[in-house]
């Protein structure tokens, strides 16, 4: 409900024209205001059911929203009624010209010559405009009396605006003098000017409400003084009226009227318990500038809503044209719906409008569908062990529920050391063809390449892609390392002919060898350097010697000489080297990573035996 005030003429121009009837919102594209002026509103993109993407690692995305909105001319479908003040003070100069003498008293631009300008102004628009299809006439001073409409036999208390002369008749025929007051047209009405009665004007008020077809029925109630009659009858004569559901807007005409004052009722009373506006008008001569605001329709503006929340308006900048607009008008629009989260989205546009009736609206809303995808684990660090090793990352589509299974991710690796590894050359599931699953998961599982090539980071991505083609990836990044060392061994082996392997260990003082005579084979393992390179070390003085291949066989002797390398035999020998320390040998092995593992002890007694 407009709250009424009390201002310039000027100044509520908009309050007069914003009247309390409110129609609530439709959510259909099309409707009518209190009046019955259509008025229309549409979303042309997005429609429901379209989709988009949030972007992979953002909160929220924006979905350009863009349409049009209407509004038509009034229906015929109001009733008007005109309430003059006939009071003797009418007969005062209005200081302004209302078109000379109206009512053909002798006197000119008197304050009752201006309200009888303004109720045939006000109706002529109404005729332009063809929202007001009924209207009345009446008038209070001590007493009120609705007028006679029509040269028909007997009252006629509700006539056409546009019936011929009939409504110009009655108003122009509004009289006060020698405190004798009223209507001289159709039919004589003597209300007596001696005195200001708002109870007994609201009271003829009532009459004229009853006569009328209409739903809607607007009451236009001018005093030029303050309410100084009625006998405590306000009240009841106020209550009957709002009871009828029609609208009062309350003029305050000239110096000596406010919207506050009276004895028995006030102007604002009248506008706030039916809904309207009380208007003070300093110059009488200035209620013409009312009647734009009272009379047609306009589209006022333009708001937006996501998922029913707070209604934001569209700004001009992004209507065109302008609002607000005069009935009958057109507009597009182009805005932005910010900040949308994945799931189902309402988007809602409403078109507010006013015609004579009061104010409404009108909204149409599409549901749209955001998603988003996911990759986990984002980064996984694994050994690269054996053959068959393999990586699983899961992709979630989030969203509305309902609408994330059995959609199609595809997997891929960009670059690493499975690059070029896609969703065919992996396993999915739960789903083998790689769609979602009711929850919206799907896990990929791939292969990973073995040995020294099949170290690195793999830049995996998870791709989908929406109704419309809009596609949209995750990625995870898994690493594949190699923080192992190779695993080394000295065995017992042959001599330089390769006829037998010498028997370890011996009764003999100071033994402690596994093979007395030293010879060893040096072997290492690594779960990626098929060849990892193995070192001999003098337990003693600490000298390495090597590397050497896996399968090298060596024999070591521990000495109190220098630590010494040499070729041991000649061609065909099944010993590469002998080796002299002044320790036992300690045997580690270093992979294409730099790991280097523990020394094993590869022991020889010393000498002598």
């Amino acid at each position: 409900m407009i709250t009424p005030r009390t201002t310039t003429a000027r100044a509520v121009i908009t309050a007069l024209a914003l009247l309390a009837l409110v129609i609530t919102p439709t959510y259909a594209a099309d409707a009518t205001l209190p009046n019955g002026t259509p008025i229309s509103v549409t979303i042309d993109d997005p429609t429901t059911g379209d989709e988009f993407i949030v972007p992979s690692g953002s909160a929220t995305t924006d979905v350009p929203v863009s349409g049009t909105a209407s509004v038509g001319e009034g229906e015929p479908d109001a009733t008007f009624v005109y309430v003059i003040d006939v009071s003797f003070s009418a007969l005062n100069p209005s200081g302004g010209d209302c078109g000379g003498d109206r009512n053909g008293d002798g006197a000119s631009n008197t304050i009752i010559d201006c309200e009888i300008a303004f109720v045939l102004e006000l109706n002529a628009a109404a005729v332009a405009e063809g929202s007001v299809d009924e209207v009345s006439v009446v008038v209070y001073g001590e007493e009120g009396a609705v007028g006679d409409m029509a040269p028909d036999a007997g009252d006629q208390l509700i006539t056409a605006p546009d019936a011929g002369t009939n409504l110009a008749t009655v108003a122009s025929s509004a009289f006060t003098s020698d405190c004798t007051a009223g209507l001289s047209q159709f039919a004589a009405r003597n209300v007596g000017c001696d005195g200001t009665d708002f109870a007994a004007g609201l009271t003829a008020v009532s009459t004229a409400l009853g006569a009328s077809t209409n739903g809607t029925n607007i009451v236009i109630f001018m005093s030029d003084g303050l309410s100084n009659q009625g006998g405590g009858a306000f009240a009841g004569a106020l209550s009957a009226v709002v009871g009828t559901g029609a609208v009062a807007q309350s003029i305050a005409v000239g110096g000596g009227s406010s919207c506050s004052g009276g004895t028995d009722g006030t102007l604002q009373q009248i506008a706030d318990d039916t809904g309207g506006s009380c208007t003070a008008v300093a110059a009488p001569a200035n209620l013409p500038d009312l009647i734009p605001d009272l009379i047609g329709s306009t589209l006022d503006s333009l708001t937006l809503s996501v998922d029913g929340g707070a209604e934001a308006p569209i700004p001009n900048s992004e209507i065109d044209p302008d609002l607000p607009q005069t009935g009958p008008a057109s507009v597009t629009y182009a805005t932005t719906a910010t900040g949308l989260a994945p799931g189902a989205r309402v988007l809602c546009v409403t078109a507010n409008g006013t015609d004579v009736g009061g104010a409404g609206s009108v909204t149409e809303c599409e549901t749209v569908y955001l998603f988003q995808i996911s990759l986990a684990p984002a980064e996984a660090t694994n050994e690269l062990g054996t053959p068959g090793q393999t990586h699983s990352v899961t992709a979630t589509i989030a969203g509305e529920p309902g609408t994330v299974g059995g959609r199609l991710v595809s997997f891929s690796i960009a670059s690493g050391p499975n690059a070029g590894q896609v969703s065919d050359a992996g396993e999915c599931s739960p789903n083998a063809d790689c769609t979602t699953d009711a929850s919206g998961s799907v896990t990929w599982t791939y292969t990973a390449a073995q040995g020294p090539t099949g170290l690195g980071d793999d830049a995996i991505s998870a791709c989908f892609t929406v109704l419309g083609g809009a596609t949209d990836c995750a990625g995870a990044v898994k690493h594949w390392v190699d923080t192992t060392a190779p695993l080394p061994a000295c065995t017992e082996t042959t001599n330089p002919s390769g006829g037998n392997v010498p028997r370890a260990g011996s009764n003999l003082p100071n033994h402690k060898g596994q093979n007395e005579d030293g010879f060893y084979e040096l072997t290492a393992t690594d779960a990626v350097d098929p060849d990892p390179e193995i070192f001999v070390m003098d337990g003693g003085s600490g000298t390495v010697f090597g590397p050497f291949a896996s399968g090298t066989r060596i024999k070591y002797t521990e000495a109190n000489r220098a630590p010494t390398q040499r070729p041991m035999g000649g061609p065909g020998s099944a010993v590469a080297w002998h080796i002299w320390g002044t320790g036992d040998a300690l045997v580690f092995a270093v992979d294409d990573d730099g790991n280097a593992s523990d020394p094993v002890a590869c022991l020889v007694p010393p000498q002598p035996k």
